[in-house]
């Protein structure tokens, strides 16, 4: 019979959860659903050194935004599980009690090495240009056993091989003299994350451990300990790094690997971000680039993730997030969506807005670029006259203008009657219609880039439009 289905997010609240994070997270989540089983968020807190405080707040409040929501474990109250308590610095007694087991049984020792003579020995392997394995065969000679108070408990490796799998990656084998008598209990008196997790996934009955391949190299250990414990070992899958967009280098934050929250501040949709990342490392085997939560459960499977990295391309991400704004949201679903990027005062007059929404909608990617985008419409423009006479000759340039206003002074100012007028205007003026058009754009919105002329001149209307080229001349 198979073991129940028991997956966890476990992060260390020592800085903000990153996309990365999100990425384990997700694919965490995703697994579960689609195996109908139980997704944990563990919070493994037991470095005191570097642990933030507002990180488990941080953690929290992007898997909440994320609708990443756990089935038990760490929440902005405790979920309720048979497994509990979920936050490691409040299971200690755990940790102890598995340690001083070892100790008995001979599998682990106090270490009596101070970090003076810990230093020397790396020292001496260098100078021999060896690779420093720590044993407990290094452990200097004592006359009192009893006194362990504040000691470091390492674990005493045995010799032999550690063989264990990858669900994605296939077989490793490390040979135990390479592994070191690696430390279980620090000396504060808190575990290793080596020791915590093991002993927490083997307690919380974590059928398969997915995070992140820079773990790989631990894993080795991990199975050690599972074996030396007597524990049955779950499933590991590695995913692949997710690298920066220059295909070289892991992410950084200059290239999108921050806070998450910043990415809800810059207006992406939760949905667009999570279809986005659920694609670095894993596809379901089409060209589908959109899909619903409900279709990512349904296809998501252990043996579609990758070996070979992903690329992270924000370019790509904009995309997305702009597929979801066009695609995804109501007018209105919008409207509320974009509300706190703009001035109240734009909104007043809905019917206006909408009009110029619907020209603009197409070109937002993030909502932190609505402002900006719709502004030509809301604002009087600062026009730069080098942009506006390019090339051309300034009393050309004048006359145009001028006599654009004098044209349009009596226009029904529809779409077809403003286009009608300037394309015969051109043709009076024996001037090419990109030419001209460019320097109407530049006159009226003060940008070379912005929706079409003449559904500007429709928006803005017969008095505000006459007016900016008034003022360009």
């Amino acid at each position: 019979m198979n073991k129940a289905i028991r997956v966890r997010f476990a992060p260390s609240p020592t800085g903000f959860l990153h996309v990365g994070g999100v990425r384990t997270a997700l694919f965490n989540y995703l697994f579960a659903k689609a195996s109908g089983g139980k997704f944990i968020l563990r919070l493994e807190d037991t470095d005191r050194e570097r642990f933030v405080e507002e990180g488990v707040d941080q953690i929290i409040s992007s898997l909440d935004w994320l609708g990443l929501h756990p089935d038990e474990g760490v929440w902005f109250e405790e979920l309720a599980g048979e497994h509990g308590p979920y936050v490691q610095s409040k299971r200690l007694n755990h940790y102890r009690q598995y340690a001083n087991d070892m100790i008995k049984s001979g599998q682990a020792y106090y270490s009596r090495t101070s970090p003076e003579q810990l230093e020397a020995l790396k020292n001496e392997a260098m100078l021999a240009k060896q690779p420093f394995v720590y044993n407990h065969s290094m452990e200097p000679a004592s006359d009192n056993d009893t006194d362990t108070e504040g000691l470091p408990i390492r674990l005493k490796v045995p010799t032999g091989i550690t063989k264990w799998t990858d669900e994605v990656r296939g077989s490793f084998d490390t040979k135990n003299e390479l592994i070191d008598d690696f430390i279980i209990i620090k000396a504060d008196g808190y575990p290793t994350y080596n020791f915590a997790n093991v002993i927490d996934d083997y307690l919380m009955k974590i059928s398969h451990v997915i995070r992140g391949d820079e773990f790989i190299s631990s894993t080795a250990k991990h199975a050690l300990l599972y074996d030396m414990l007597g524990f049955g070992r779950p499933a590991w899958v590695h995913l692949p790094p997710i690298l920066g967009p220059d295909g070289t280098k892991k992410l950084s934050k200059r290239d999108g690997d921050v806070n998450v929250l910043d990415y809800k501040a810059k207006g992406y949709l939760p949905e667009a971000l999570l279809n986005f990342l659920s694609q670095l490392g894993w596809n379901d085997g089409t060209t589908q680039e959109i899909f619903s939560p409900e279709e990512l459960i349904a296809k998501f499977r252990v043996d579609r993730i990758q070996k070979s990295p992903a690329v992270f391309d924000a370019q790509r991400l904009d995309w997305m997030n702009g597929e979801y704004l066009r695609n995804k949201l109501s007018e209105d679903e919008f409207i509320e969506h974009v509300k706190p990027y703009l001035p109240e005062t734009w909104l007043e007059d809905q019917n206006y807005f909408k009009t110029v929404l619907r020209l603009d909608r197409d070109r937002i990617k993030r909502l932190d670029e609505a402002k900006y985008i719709m502004e030509i419409f809301f604002e009087t423009p600062d026009v730069d006259k080098q942009l506006l006479y390019k090339k051309d000759d300034t009393s050309a340039v004048t006359a145009w203008i001028n006599n654009t206003i004098t044209s349009l002074e009596g226009n029904q100012f529809t779409h077809d009657s403003i286009e009608k007028t300037l394309r015969e205007l051109a043709g009076e003026m024996n001037v090419g219609a990109g030419q001209y058009f460019y320097v109407l754009r530049v006159a009226l919105t003060g940008r070379t880039e912005a929706p079409g002329l003449f559904d500007i001149f429709a928006t803005l209307g017969h008095d505000e439009s006459l007016k900016r080229l008034k003022a360009t001349i």
